[in-house]
């Protein structure tokens, strides 16, 4: 079942590109590349080899809709986010702020007088030319480019532009294209300012589900963990995000991406692998969750400061005597039920009935009988050993 680790880092790779990467996630094609041809055939320039392969699977992407890269699609708003040259960008902020320069005369207006004041086409001995690619409105407000000088370049640097600054002022982002796109592919694939690729992924097939350390009640891995599960962390390359530093590798023996996340001295771990796949870490929702949290409570020498499971009831959201460690299992308080009818509900979710299987304390007996008999059971072997109380019992609710 889940949380058991790969075989130590023997399929587990470091150097996926973001479009083999797109291509694993099954991103074989764009899903409108009308823009692009546009931009190809408008721009009177070459695009880079690097941008245009991989636009060719990012191009309206919902994956990367809230993304720092402009792929047209956005999550919100009515305009799209197509690559434009930084002159066309400045030529409309210009016609946008030349009505509030009177009143309104700060060292950036200024700047921008002064350029309206030239003819476009010697803007260039001022402050160079830019195409536009992507944009930053989380951190610090700018956007990114490729110099137009490095256009003829397969794999050109990209730069960074934040406003307010000099015009002419642009700072090295990545020395690479592709290490630029790989980095804004990982940080959407982390989640770490918004849930857009989690909720795309899952519409997809996939399954996202971060490391949970049952034994800190918290959502943390550790260098540890990574181990665990066959990662390298010095292997890995960690690119900055707004808090932290996020990193992605690939399990090809599961088909299984790890994207983790460094933030305020903490590290978490998600990993992303086909829904009907086993698996990867614990499932919060599972029969093996639970006998997971019992062992825990059976192990404790101050049960004080663990719940006391004695408290809570079984339930399952089908009628069964016969248990496997994956059925959708949880704790709760007794519920009583509604009505005159005889069926229980959650007070919060959707309005499928749920049933009782069995008292948390008869639960937490079960499972320190069947350990006394054998301390190393399995947690299959538990399952069984609940299985077969539920039978003994003649429980079929």
């Amino acid at each position: 079942m889940g949380d058991h680790p790969s075989n130590i880092g023997e399929t587990m790779q470091y150097d996926l590109s973001a479009v083999e990467m797109l291509k694993i996630l099954g991103y074989t094609q764009s899903a409108s590349v009308e823009w692009f041809k546009k931009l190809r055939q408008d721009a009177h320039i070459a695009l880079p080899k690097t941008y245009m392969e991989c636009m060719e699977l990012m191009a309206d992407c919902p994956l990367l809709a809230t993304s720092n890269l402009w792929v047209g699609k956005m999550e919100r708003g009515t305009a799209p986010h197509i690559p434009r040259m930084y002159h066309d960008e400045l030529l409309e902020m210009i016609d946008d702020r030349k009505d509030r320069w009177s009143k309104r005369p700060g060292k950036y207006e200024r700047a921008l007088y002064e350029l309206s004041q030239l003819p476009v086409e010697r803007w260039q001995e001022k402050i160079g030319n830019y195409l536009v690619i992507g944009s930053d409105h989380t951190n610090g407000m700018g956007i990114f480019g490729i110099r137009m000088e490095d256009m003829g370049k397969d794999d050109p640097p990209v730069y960074w532009h934040k406003d307010g600054d000099d015009l002419s002022l642009w700072k090295l982002e990545n020395e690479t294209l592709s290490d630029f796109l790989l980095h804004v592919l990982i940080e959407a694939l982390a989640c770490v300012d918004h849930q857009t690729a989690e909720r795309e992924l899952e519409a997809r097939g996939w399954r996202c589900q971060e490391y949970y350390d049952l034994k800190k009640d918290d959502w943390v891995a550790s260098k540890s963990v990574l181990k665990r599960y066959g990662i390298d962390y010095s292997a890995v390359k960690k690119y900055k995000a707004n808090s932290g530093k996020v990193f992605c590798c690939y399990d090809r023996g599961k088909n299984a991406f790890f994207v983790g996340a460094t933030g305020e001295g903490e590290l978490s771990l998600t990993a992303i692998n086909r829904s009907e796949a086993e698996h990867i870490f614990l499932d919060e929702d599972s029969l093996e969750f639970v006998i997971e949290g019992v062992r825990l409570f059976i192990k404790a020498k101050d049960k004080s400061e663990r719940d006391d499971l004695t408290q809570y009831m079984l339930y399952t959201k089908e009628p069964k005597t016969e248990l496997c460690l994956a059925d959708h299992c949880f704790m709760y308080t007794p519920l009583q039920p509604e009505g005159d009818g005889e069926l229980l509900f959650l007070p919060f979710g959707d309005r499928s009935p749920i049933f009782a299987l069995c008292s948390g304390t008869a639960l937490v007996e079960v499972i320190s009988e069947a350990l006394k008999k054998k301390p190393k059971a399995t947690n299959a072997e538990l399952a069984m050993a609940l299985s077969l109380y539920l039978q003994s019992q003649g429980r079929h609710d």
